[in-house]
């Protein structure tokens, strides 16, 4: 039986594009897991292997839904 806490487990984040409003605010929560891609105009995941800790504010905070974890 795996007794690890969930929030502690490594999990893969990603970020759906297609949803995105661009407003930057997965960058300002979480600047070590999101970056912003100056050629392209938009962020991406400077860091995939996160804990639910980690990025649950911005999940909850994003006002499209797209911060999703792969795994689901």
């Amino acid at each position: 039986m795996d007794t690890q806490d969930t929030t502690t487990q490594l999990r893969e984040v990603a970020i759906e594009l297609g949803d995105c409003c661009s407003c930057q605010g997965c960058i300002e929560l979480n600047p070590d897991v999101f970056a912003w891609d100056e050629v392209l105009d938009m962020p991406f995941v400077s860091r995939p292997e996160v804990t639910e800790e980690e990025v649950q504010d911005i999940m909850n905070c994003c006002p499209e839904g797209c911060i999703v974890f792969v795994d689901e």
